[in-house]
């Protein structure tokens, strides 16, 4: 008896692309796809207009790379920071996690990323030489490394280290308030707050 393919093809392709993106296996596309048509109709199509309307407005600040819907992000334009701190992460919500525990008052720097040779990403797919740059051409007087702590992560800070060890400045790793292998967007606040707080010199 032959085989009928019961899925639409509509669905089938939604879930392929959705599987495409980061954290996102078929699984998690599929349960997505359907939670989608399982919605009311009214609530679905006002959740695909936000999705669209966000990637329409929505870009990296042409600073530190924070997504924001100005040129430059509240942060890098804001008078009450500490112009002479920068904080680097890997990801915008690394940031905003961080932001949120009201423990840091300097200026942000997103990489997008972290080296990783078996994903194939290097320090040139990363928005790293714009930090040097900021460095060299800013009063910097400490950038603090707040990489994921994961074996990627680390690399990265490491590479980032040797670049600015010879800049006249204090580099610094956020420190292990947060357990080996954890993703900072997903850490409560108080363990956010004490990893900062605790932060080593390098």
């Amino acid at each position: 008896m032959k085989e009928i393919d019961i899925i639409p093809s509509t669905l089938k392709e939604a879930v392929e692309r959705i599987s495409e993106l980061p954290g996102y296996g078929e699984k998690s596309a599929r349960r997505l796809a359907v939670n989608l048509l399982d919605m009311p109709r009214g609530e679905a199509i006002q959740l695909i207009k936000t999705l669209l309307d966000m990637l329409e407005r929505i870009h990296p600040c042409s600073e530190c790379g924070l997504y924001t819907e100005e040129e430059i992000c509240s942060i890098c334009s804001s008078e009450e920071r500490d112009r002479s701190v920068i904080c680097v992460v890997e990801e915008t919500f690394d940031a905003f996690a961080i932001e949120k525990t009201g423990k840091f008052n300097g200026l942000y720097h997103v990489i997008g990323g972290r080296l990783s040779p078996l994903e194939g990403i290097t320090a040139e797919d990363l928005n790293i030489d714009k930090l040097v740059k900021r460095v060299e051409t800013n009063n910097i007087k400490e950038v603090i490394l707040a990489t994921n702590p994961t074996v990627e992560g680390e690399a990265t800070a490491s590479y980032i280290y040797n670049l600015l060890k010879d800049k006249n400045i204090l580099v610094s790793r956020i420190a292990y308030g947060l357990p080996f292998g954890a993703v900072l967007e997903n850490a409560d606040d108080f363990t956010l707050s004490k990893a900062l707080e605790h932060k080593t010199i390098i």
